[in-house]
Parts: C-alpha cells; sequence; structure tokens
C-alpha cells in the first residue's frame, strides 16, 4: 500500500488534533521552527481548522488529563535527523566555457538540494585550470555566482610542472587525467607524470583519473617519490593500502547503483561514463569492498540532451541532486549506516584535502529518512535529464543550513549567487592600521592534522614546505586530530591591525570571528582549560569613561586565555599631569601587546591609534562608534535566531547619542536587513548614519512608538537614554516618554521567536519584570561580549 505523509492525513480530514512543538535548543542557536516541516503542519493545521497544540506545557496538561481517552494514536514527524554539510570532492560545473550545459549558479543550486555545502570542481574547463590567469578567470566567476562554498583543482598539462605549483596554496589539489576522458588534459608521457610529482608540494593532493594499467604505473610513483595520491573513479585498490602506500580513494554513486545492464529510458547513450558502468559482479565487489573506499563523490558530469543523442557521445551523468537519497535508500536497506555517509562525504574530505570544518551548529543538513519518493527527470542542473529518473528512493533533504543562513529548504534555494566562498582563498588584509604582524611558523602552534584514524598516513612535508592548513588552537605540542581542535590559523587579515571602526570589517571577518567566538564559547561552558593561547601577552585597557561590561569582558578575555592584563583610568593616569593621550599610548604600546581605549571624545581613539606600535581596538568614543560592541550585538542575533539575514531590526531609545546603535546600524548593512527606529525627535538616528545604511540598500522606517513597531519586529534593540550627554535633567526628563518603555504587556504583541537587546547598563527603558520573559536575552548578549573579545584578543594577535 501506498504511504500518507502528514499533510495527506490533515488534508483528509483524518486527524481531530494535532500536537506540533517548534523545535529549540538553548536559546534559538541550531535548528528552528522554519528549518523543518513542522511549520507547513502548523500552518495546513490552522487553514483545515483543525485543533493545534504548540506549547510543551499545554500538551503535557492535555496528555495527562484525567478525561482524555486513554488509546491516542500518534503519527510523528520525528524522522527528521541532521548531518553536517556535506562534501562532493568531485564535480564538473562546464564554467567557463560550456555554460549551456552547466554554470556555478545552476550546479551550486543542485548541489545545495542534494545536501551538498560544498564542492571541489574539475580543471577541464574552457579555458582550462592550468595557470594563475585561469585560476583568475575561474575564481571570479565562482565567487560571483556560487550558491554554496567551493573549491577549485588546478590542472596538470604537459607544459605547466614547473609553473603550476605557484597557485597550489589556493587550491584543492592538482588533477591529472592519464586516461581517456572528456578534456584536452590527457598526458600520454610518463616523463611529464613524474615531473608533475616532483614538483607538485606534497602536502597538497594530487588527484588521478586513472583506469586499468596506469593505476600500477601511479602507485609506482606514489611510493618512488613517497608521496599521497587520491584516485578518482578506481574501484579496488586494497593491495596498495595493504602495502602502506598513502592511497586514497572515492568511487561514484553510478558506479554503485548502476550497472552496463541498465536500461535508460534515453537510450543507451545515456549509459557513457569514464569509467564504464561495471558489471552486476563488479559491482557487487565493490559493496563488498566498501571498508577501503575513502570518499564518495558524483563525478557530477553533465551534457545535454542533444549532446548525449548525438553521434559522437561525450562521457558523463549529472549526479549532484541524487547521490545523497541513493545512499539514504542503502541506509534504510541495511547496506550502509549514517556513519558511512558522514565519514565518506564529510569526515574524509576535510582531511584529505585539507578543507578547515565548519562549526556543526552553523552547517549542517537535516533529511528526512522516511519520505519516500520518485526521482524526476529535471532538476536544479541545466544538462535537463537524470540517470536515476523514475527510481523510487527513501530520504529526502528538507533543509540545509551554509554558515548560519537558510540556503534550501523544502525545494528552494534561498541564498543569491555569490554567497558561496571559497574554502581555499585566504581573506585580504584590511587597508587601515599599522603594518600587520607577520604570521611565521614560531607561535607555538602544534603542526596540522593529516589524516583521520582509517586513513593511510601521508608522507611529512619536505624540509622548507608550510602546511596546507594552519595549526589548531591546541596546547604547544599537543597531538592533532583530537576533538580539542578548534580553531583554524589562516590568514584573516586581522592580525596586527586596529580595530577603530565598524566600517573597516568585511562578511568575511565577521564569519571567522564569530565562528572563533562560538568555539571559544564552547570551550568555556565545557571547562577546557585555553590558559595557553595568548601566555605571555600582555592587554592594556585604558578606560578614560566609566565602564563595568566592556573592561571587565576584555579583562576576563585576556585572563582566561592565558594573559595579563594593565589597567589605566583617568583618575590614575598621568593624564592628571598634563600627558597627552598620543604620549600615553606610545608608552603603553611597549609595555603591551595590545590596548583598549575608550574615550568621551569622539574621533580620539582613531587619533590615538596613529601613535600605537601594537594593536589598538576601541572601547567606544563618546557617542561616536562602539565597533565591539556591534559585534557581539551580531553574534548574538546569530546565537538567538540562527540567522541574520532576513530580519527586522528595531532600535528604540536615544538614538542620536548611542554610540552602539550607530555602529550596529553600520555592521548590519553586511547583511539583508530592515531597520526601525523608535525615539523622540530630538533623539532621532543621526543622519550621516541614516545615510551610510541607505548606501548599503538597507529600508528604514521610523517610528514613534514601540507598540506601532513590535508585532514584526524580530530583534527590539532597546539603548540606555545617555543622561549624561544633557547639560540639565529637566532637558532630559522631558524627552522620556512611557512610548520609549517596554512592558510585559507590550511583549503579548510579539512574536514568539522575537528576541529583547539591550547594550546595558539599562535605567528605567525595560521594566523589570520583562526579564523572566525567554526572549529577554540582554544577559546572554552581555556574556557573548566575553567570548567575542576571547576571539578578537586572538585574531589581532595572530593566535587564530
Amino acid at each position: 500500500s501506498s504511504q500518507h505523509s502528514i499533510e495527506d492525513y490533515l488534508k483528509n480530514n483524518i486527524f481531530g488534533l494535532v500536537i506540533n512543538l517548534p523545535m529549540r535548543s538553548g536559546g534559538g542557536s541550531g535548528s528552528t521552527s522554519t528549518a523543518t516541516r513542522g511549520h507547513i503542519f502548523r500552518r495546513l493545521a490552522i487553514e483545515l481548522s483543525v485543533p493545534l497544540i504548540t506549547d510543551v506545557k499545554c500538551a503535557k496538561l492535555f496528555r495527562e488529563s484525567p478525561k482524555l481517552h486513554p488509546h491516542i494514536d500518534c503519527i510523528s514527524s520525528s524522522s527528521l535527523i541532521k548531518l553536517p554539510g556535506l562534501i562532493d570532492v568531485h564535480v564538473h560545473v562546464r564554467e567557463p566555457g560550456a555554460t549551456h550545459k552547466e554554470d556555478w549558479d545552476s550546479c551550486t543550486s543542485a548541489a545545495l538540494a542534494g545536501g551538498i555545502t560544498t564542492i571541489l570542481a574539475m580543471p577541464n574547463t574552457q579555458p582550462p585550470l592550468t595557470s594563475d590567469i585561469n585560476y583568475s578567470i575561474t575564481h571570479e566567476l565562482a565567487s560571483s555566482k556560487a550558491r554554496c562554498d567551493f573549491g577549485l583543482f588546478a590542472g596538470a598539462s604537459s607544459f605547466n610542472a614547473t609553473k603550476v605549483p605557484a597557485i597550489s596554496s589556493k587550491v584543492a589539489g592538482l588533477k591529472m587525467y592519464l586516461n581517456d576522458t572528456f578534456t584536452t588534459l590527457k598526458l600520454n608521457d610518463v616523463t611529464v607524470w613524474m615531473e608533475h610529482f616532483e614538483n607538485w608540494p606534497k602536502h597538497v593532493p594530487i588527484c588521478v583519473h586513472a583506469e586499468q594499467q596506469t593505476v600500477a604505473a601511479v602507485l609506482w610513483l606514489a611510493e618512488s617519490y613517497k608521496r599521497s595520491v587520491h584516485f578518482c573513479h578506481i574501484l579496488l585498490i586494497r593491495a596498495a593500502k595493504d602495502r602502506g602506500l598513502p592511497i586514497t580513494c572515492e568511487v561514484a554513486p553510478h558506479h554503485l547503483f548502476l550497472t552496463a545492464e541498465h536500461k535508460n529510458p534515453l537510450g543507451q547513450n545515456f549509459n557513457k561514463v569514464c569509467p564504464s558502468l561495471a558489471t552486476q559482479s563488479d559491482q557487487d565487489a565493490l559493496w563488498e569492498n566498501m571498508d577501503i573506499i575513502d570518499c564518495f563523490a558524483t563525478d557530477h558530469a553533465p551534457h545535454t540532451i542533444e549532446e548525449k543523442s548525438s553521434g559522437k557521445v561525450p562521457p558523463g551523468l549529472p549526479g549532484l541532486e541524487t547521490m545523497l537519497p541513493l545512499l539514504l535508500t542503502a541506509v534504510t536497506q541495511g547496506r550502509l549506516t549514517i556513519q558511512d555517509i558522514v565519514l565518506r562525504l564529510h569526515t574524509n574530505p576535510c582531511k584529505i584535502f585539507g578543507i578547515p570544518p565548519k562549526p556543526d551548529h552553523e552547517t549542517y543538513i537535516e533529511v528526512d529518512m522516511k519520505e519516500t519518493w520518485v526521482i524526476p527527470q529535471h532538476g536544479f542542473t541545466k544538462c535537463g535529464w537524470n540517470p536515476f529518473a523514475g527510481r523510487s528512493v527513501t530520504g529526502r533533504v528538507t533543509c540545509v543550513f551554509l554558515r548560519g543562513e537558510v540556503a534550501y529548504i523544502d525545494g528552494k534555494v534561498l541564498v543569491e549567487p555569490g554567497f558561496g566562498q571559497d574554502v581555499f582563498n585566504k581573506v585580504a588584509p584590511m587597508d587601515e592600521g599599522e603594518g600587520g604582524v607577520s604570521l611565521s611558523d614560531g607561535l607555538g602552534f602544534p603542526p596540522p592534522v593529516t589524516r583521520y584514524p582509517g586513513l593511510p598516513v601521508p608522507f611529512p612535508p619536505s624540509a622548507g614546505e608550510t602546511p596546507k592548513m594552519a595549526g589548531l588552537m591546541s596546547k604547544p605540542g599537543a597531538s592533532g586530530g583530537s576533538g580539542d581542535q578548534m580553531l583554524s590559523r589562516d590568514e584573516h587579515g586581522l592580525v596586527g591591525k586596529h580595530v577603530i571602526s565598524v566600517g573597516s570589517l568585511t562578511r568575511e571577518h565577521l564569519h571567522f570571528l564569530f565562528n572563533a567566538a562560538h568555539a571559544m564559547r564552547g570551550a568555556v561552558k565545557r571547562e577546557r582549560l585555553l590558559d595557553h593561547v595568548l601566555k605571555g601577552k600582555v592587554l592594556a585597557t585604558v578606560f578614560n569613561e566609566a565602564s563595568t561590561r566592556t573592561i571587565c569582558s576584555f579583562q576576563a578575555a585576556m585572563h582566561r586565555l592565558g594573559g595579563s592584563v594593565l589597567s589605566i583610568d583617568e583618575r590614575s593616569s598621568s593624564s592628571k599631569k598634563g600627558e597627552t593621550l598620543a604620549d600615553s599610548v606610545r608608552v603603553l604600546s611597549g609595555y603591551s601587546d595590545v590596548i583598549v581605549l575608550r574615550h568621551p571624545q569622539p574621533g580620539m581613539v582613531a587619533a590615538a591609534s596613529k601613535h600605537s606600535r601594537c594593536p589598538l581596538i576601541s572601547g567606544g568614543d563618546g557617542d561616536g562608534e562602539h565597533p565591539t560592541q556591534a559585534l557581539l550585538d551580531v553574534f548574538t542575533i546569530r546565537e538567538e535566531l540562527g540567522t541574520v539575514n532576513g530580519m527586522t531590526v528595531t532600535m528604540v531609545g536615544d538614538l542620536k547619542h548611542g554610540r552602539t546603535v550607530h555602529s550596529l546600524a553600520k555592521l548590519l548593512t553586511l547583511y539583508r536587513v530592515n531597520l526601525r527606529y523608535v525615539a523622540p525627535d530630538d533623539l532621532s538616528m543621526p543622519q550621516s548614519v541614516m545615510d551610510y545604511v541607505a548606501r548599503g540598500g538597507i529600508p528604514q522606517t521610523t517610528f514613534t512608538s514601540i507598540e506601532e513597531a513590535i508585532a514584526d519586529t524580530d530583534v527590539l534593540y532597546m539603548t540606555r537614554w545617555q543622561k549624561e550627554r544633557y547639560q540639565t535633567t529637566d532637558q532630559f526628563d522631558d524627552l522620556i516618554t512611557s512610548n520609549y518603555t517596554l512592558t510585559p504587556h507590550m511583549m503579548t504583541r510579539a512574536k514568539q521567536r522575537m528576541v529583547v537587546m539591550h547594550p546595558l547598563p539599562r535605567n528605567h527603558e525595560i521594566e523589570v519584570s520583562v526579564d523572566s520573559d525567554p526572549r529577554a536575552a540582554y544577559f546572554r548578549q552581555a556574556e557573548n561580549g566575553m567570548f567575542l573579545r576571547m576571539a578578537l584578543l586572538c585574531m589581532v594577535l595572530g593566535k587564530c
């Protein structure tokens, strides 16, 4: 009998009551109710007038009611499971060149629909990626059009063995085509193979397309040159692994689920692929030897129906959208486990190609393990056909989160072209500030982790070679490969830099910083000691204006990381004797490694930074900016709601003098948000800030009261009335009304998943009775300040 979905039962009026509890986890990070199909069930129940319970306390009371009939039929939607973002290490994007087959937009959309968050693209394009110039061409196209993350392979040619290593630090590896396939890069001369093996850096993989007798030659080269090799397509290499050679390999879904006897409705031309589809006995041997296969990879190689129907049939099949459903079906059949999939589509690809793993709370996928469906002929890929069309599979991707954003949900790709990032490309240094501190190898970081248990041991890098992945934030001398690995020390552009204004920060800086802050928080919560990270470093805090949270969180951050603190304020400094701020900063930069400065006069922090020989971070300057507060605010929004994009942020209070809202409004221009302002006319957001926001294309709306704006607000950002900025108390009191004080009654009109934030201290902007509302996030926000500043100190000091 056919299986029915929950939607079917609702539409057929079979349910008399629906209990569906939105998913929440620790303040809103990770899974949310909008990331699953629960919101569809709830909306459908309301539309069909089916009684609905969504509150856990109400559900418990209902279940425990003595009048309740003792028998309740229940259908659960708990078949959703969460997997890490998957990595496909073998994809042919076709761009530049054959964009009628595929391009970066369509290919990465198909990847997201298949639960893949990172693809590694092959170099056999037109022009092929065989030089730095061609790398730039491909990289520019990928950066502007990719919707998921990506990496690029360099291609080996007969003439570039001594030149192509120049781009080795920017690519996933070197691809060598040693047998006939769809490429102009085939290498026929063994001496050319040897040149590439000799010149290509050992810490960056070589990947080979090798079949039959060519395999033996490559194994000989791997042993002779003492280097690891990854085989694309090769099926059985057990003997080489048994000999201890550092060999890894992959298998494509079409070799696991199709055979040469497969009858494609479109014709047998559509079965042509390199290597060819095997016999049933060969396929059985693949499954029997699954333990030696390191990666699943689609070898996604789209060609149009017209091309596959022609007299000269190009080899290749599309596969990005169907690989995971096919593998999940194998799980339901008992042929694989979920752990097998994670190992070969996440763990091993990260290790083999040196891909920095993303935080699992930011990048993951959700799949429905019980949904059975039929693979269609058409999908996101341009080629317009699918070799598995008509096949029934069990298991469907329902949602994809990528770097904290909902990238795909229920058949729709939500992120824009250009959202994807190169997982190997480093962020360019910032323009502001003094010269950066060099990232030398002598900063106490351990060598990179080069393998997972069960993978062959790669030969170590030769003397003088720099590992592809920088050291992780673990204790000097600690062994790699443990769960203690936290942060990659890839260059991010903030080492040795001043942090004065949010205008100098990019999304790339924020992604790195927030990932580091989240890792810091996890370590502290698990009571892991981090006192080795900044051991021997000195922080100087110079606060010429009152502070509690900013100064204490910076000092706590430095102490937790093992550093020490010099604390200066206006009462204890030589400014009482007439010393200028410039002279004070010159002296302190000789005593310390980093300075945090707060000053009541706008612009003074920036001026002082010109006299500092070490990184200087603004702790706030009058009614100007407060960049680290804005950073922790955005970090808190992400942690509470799971994303920043698409949110409506309402700022309330003294917007004229509040430096926190000035910085926050500017920083939010890096995202797709709506900004609302609630303030008296005399205390409205400065026009200069509104002009800055407008240049970023962010919609801005002004309201006269909280009640007018609260219903559609996702983030309600309350601010303190800056009483110290007024000449008289009467002038201050005249501006304050109840329109700008948040009460529990107002909260009844707010969204259930709205969050209330406040930089603190508060006066009477928020009634104390609001504190018990779970949407009140301001004390969690204050705590996040320490984790954010721990990460920032590590970044400017070159320790992450």
